[in-house]
């Protein structure tokens, strides 16, 4: 009866070993995936940072387009009115490109502003 004893003691601090080791993978597991987690989690924000300065920088290019654009509009004014003293038509490069500006200050510059600023960041 001694034998079987000692053979089940045996038995039971292999299964006692065997359980600790399953413990510890799947706290080793537990480990893994809250470092993943974490990683992705940073790599996550710093993207979002890094959109949060691009649509800044964006945002601060369309206005100070719009505002050149502004600028240039009084100029191209001046040359159509020195043209229309003289007598001669403008060249349609010219009104052609009077013509780009003015719809971009109505239109493609003002829906780029709105639709940055509109971003929820």
């Amino acid at each position: 009866m001694n034998t079987l004893k000692t053979i089940y003691d045996k038995l039971a601090d292999k299964t006692e070993l065997a359980k600790h080791e399953v413990e510890l993978g799947l706290a080793d597991d537990v480990k893994k995936a809250f470092n993943e987690s974490i990683n992705a989690r940073k790599k996550a924000f710093e993207e979002y940072q890094k959109l949060k300065t691009i649509l800044a920088s964006a945002l601060k290019m369309q206005i100070d387009l719009q505002a050149i654009n502004q600028k240039a509009i009084p100029i191209f004014a001046k040359f159509e009115q020195g043209a229309k003293d003289l007598g001669i038509a403008l060249p349609k490069e010219i009104l052609d490109q009077k013509k780009n500006i003015e719809d971009g200050l109505k239109g493609t510059f003002l829906n780029n502003i709105k639709a940055i600023q509109s971003t929820k960041l």
